[in-house]
């Protein structure tokens, strides 16, 4: 009974806590592809898909919460039991700018049509005119991570997923001993996910390509990039695995942004 009084506490705080998306935050999160497209630098956060849900209440639009909500009951399958981020991993500030997960493929798109509305009409100053965000297709996401490199394996040069002080370079399924790099500084026994803004970024300027959470993409049924919860295989930017479209706690996204109008 008390968790779920702290449940719903947690619930009406953020409520209150997110507001709206911020442009200017999104202008700076866009890293260039191409001349008309560009990425997120980060996967997206529970923040931002906080306030995503919160409008959508605002706007009475409760068939799209409900398509769109957060399964936070997944935290504790077996394979990734954590029964405090039951309560705590979507709502407490402490978490604020962890990946979002335990959403819909659905909720994903709904996440990116509600994005473009809001970004197109909006009067603050924009980066661009008109956009369209969304998932990218396999081929935009691959591109995206291999970052001007044909060649390359990993969102990061060399074959290596260490570095030369034998550090970890990304989060992925790893030994207790392990250290993370996380906002500038190294980090010991990370358990699950970190931070959206982790790690190093690639040639592109983006992070977390390869773990942390694997990433939906246009064609429905994919995942790409691997998570925590995976081995290093699943980093190798062209490998992929079957998703069902449905809450895992180990699968995000993040947007990328066609350009219409500049």
């Amino acid at each position: 009974m008390r968790n779920v009084f702290l449940l719903l506490f947690s619930v009406l705080l953020s409520i209150s806590a997110f507001g709206q998306f911020n442009v200017k935050d999104i202008n700076e999160s866009l890293a260039k592809i191409n001349d008309t497209l560009y990425a997120s630098k980060y996967e997206v956060s529970n923040k931002l898909y906080m306030s995503f849900l919160n409008s959508l209440r605002l706007e009475r639009k409760l068939n799209l919460v409900s398509m769109a909500q957060i399964d936070s009951l997944k935290w504790i399958d077996k394979l990734s039991y954590n029964p405090p981020y039951v309560v705590y991993y979507h709502t407490h500030p402490g978490y604020y700018n962890f990946p979002v997960v335990n959403i819909s493929y659905e909720g994903a798109k709904l996440f990116c049509e509600w994005l473009t509305e809001h970004y197109n009409s909006s009067q603050n100053r924009k980066k661009f005119k008109q956009v369209l965000f969304r998932l990218p297709t396999e081929k935009e996401w691959i591109s995206a991570a291999k970052a001007g490199d044909s060649s390359a394996i990993y969102p990061w040069k060399g074959n290596a997923l260490r570095n030369k002080k034998g550090q970890v370079l990304y989060n992925f399924k790893r030994q207790l001993k392990d250290t993370l790099w996380i906002n500038g500084k190294f980090v010991e026994n990370m358990d699950v996910t970190a931070p959206v803004k982790s790690y190093w970024e690639n040639e592109f300027g983006l992070y977390n390509m390869s773990g942390n959470v694997a990433e939906m993409i246009k064609e429905k049924g994919i995942v790409k990039g691997g998570s925590w919860i995976d081995d290093s295989e699943f980093l190798k930017i062209m490998n992929k695995y079957s998703y069902d479209g449905k809450p895992k706690p180990f699968v995000g996204f993040r947007y990328f942004v066609e350009v219409i109008e500049k």
